[in-house]
């Protein structure tokens, strides 16, 4: 089976602006995407929400849909992004064991790891990169 491949918040703002069929999504939860703002360009579909905080069930059929017009929709490319890249490394397995060919993710997500002061945004991620984003 193939891995989930990483991008660098860089990187995947290269391929997306390179190819606008690529389906960049955001796996965060409704709150975070809100209140702490998102790419530019990102469709929301959480992989986990609250307030139970479960995986979402239906995260792969609903990726699924989204490209159910797309001709080969296994083959589309598709990046994810989280706070800080576990999520969307989880939800990349689960749409590579559904039989996606093309998941990657972005390794420090939108918020980054946590620096010694257990801070985000001090090291990397899309915002610290300097990224096209939004909040609200």
């Amino acid at each position: 089976m193939k891995a989930v491949s990483k991008l660098s918040p860089k990187e995947a703002y290269e391929k997306i602006q390179a190819d606008k069929g690529v389906l960049f999504l955001d796996v965060r939860s409704c709150v975070e995407y809100k209140f702490v703002g998102h790419p530019l360009e990102v469709i929301l579909l959480p992989w986990m929400d609250e307030p139970e905080w479960d995986v979402n069930p239906r995260f792969c059929h609903a990726v699924s849909t989204l490209l159910a017009n797309r001709p080969s929709s296994l083959e589309v490319e598709i990046i994810l992004i989280c706070r800080s890249g576990n999520r969307s490394l989880e939800a990349g397995n689960a749409l590579i064991k559904k039989g996606f060919k093309n998941v990657s993710h972005i390794t420090t997500g939108f918020e980054g790891t946590l620096d010694a002061l257990t801070q985000r945004g001090n090291l990397d991620g899309w915002r610290y990169d300097d990224l096209p984003w939004e909040q609200g």
